[in-house]
């Protein structure tokens, strides 16, 4: 696969993307018998993966859908289904059935034994954001928020509230389960919460998108031991041989700059597009 970068990327990803979704759905002739069925799920998270007017978008969906085009030309793999889903459920899904496909998740010591892992298809940080029309939050350390008394978003049943509960956060009080980072902001916004967790890369685009001034945040504490790439796996059960094709496809991938490119394109495009930039 040829890397496209600049106009031709941003003219030819598109219509490369829908093409790619459309085969995977279609079980044409040209594919051998019994083919391996995917089922895809993940959470809403732009601009990694998102759902745009019906249509998987976000440089990780279209990144994973690029290796699903590479891998059909191997294995006769179909994708069944591509939901997004509130992340408890996409979890719970992924570790239920096999032959899921689930991304963009932290691959933890609790979790590792819990899926096949692919490989990394974003890098990941968080900070504790406020707003800068709150009082400021004095803070060094993430302990340093457990005695203090705040409502803090966290998405409920992940890496992060998991993390959060063994520092002791439970028994405070001061945790505020959100189902995803759009109801965060909208809360953050409204007064109802002190301190939301986002990526920091993201964080002033996604607030703009939803029509607020992203300006306004300001970080308080980066979430330094949970800082870091967020993988794509199977659940356990899924067939071996189209999980080791997975993982050499989104190899060749990263090595040829692809995504690399796709990355760049598309944090530059959001943020411009979100801000107004």
């Amino acid at each position: 696969m040829q890397t496209g970068t600049g106009d031709q990327l941003k003219s030819g990803l598109w219509i490369f993307v829908c093409a790619v979704f459309a085969a995977c759905l279609w079980d044409g002739p040209q594919v051998r018998a019994d083919p391996r069925q995917i089922h895809v799920v993940t959470q809403d998270f732009a601009p990694l993966q998102w759902d745009n007017n019906g249509s998987p978008d976000g440089y990780v969906a279209e990144f994973m859908l690029a290796v699903v085009e590479r891998v059909r030309r191997r294995l006769p793999v179909s994708v069944a289904s591509f939901d997004f889903l509130p992340w408890k459920r996409a979890m719970l899904t992924a570790q239920s059935d096999p032959n899921v496909l689930i991304f963009s998740l932290s691959r933890t010591q609790a979790r590792e034994e819990a899926f096949m892992w692919l490989g990394e298809v974003s890098p990941y940080g968080q900070y504790f954001y406020q707003l800068d029309t709150r009082p400021a939050v004095a803070a060094d350390r993430i302990e340093d928020l457990v005695s203090l008394k705040l409502r803090i978003g966290v998405q409920d049943g992940g890496n992060l509230h998991g993390y959060l509960k063994r520092l002791g956060f439970d028994e405070t009080g001061n945790l505020v389960p959100i189902t995803d980072y759009h109801q965060g902001i909208e809360m953050l916004y409204l007064g109802r919460l002190d301190l939301l967790p986002l990526t920091g890369f993201l964080a002033r685009a996604s607030a703009c998108r939803m029509g607020y001034d992203g300006a306004l945040l300001q970080p308080v504490v980066f979430i330094e031991d949970l800082a870091q790439p967020l993988w794509a796996a199977f659940s356990q059960g899924s067939d071996p041989d189209m999980v080791e094709v997975f993982r050499e496809e989104m190899a060749e991938l990263r090595k040829d700059g692809f995504f690399d490119s796709l990355y760049a394109e598309h944090i530059d495009r959001w943020q411009k597009r979100a801000c107004g930039g």
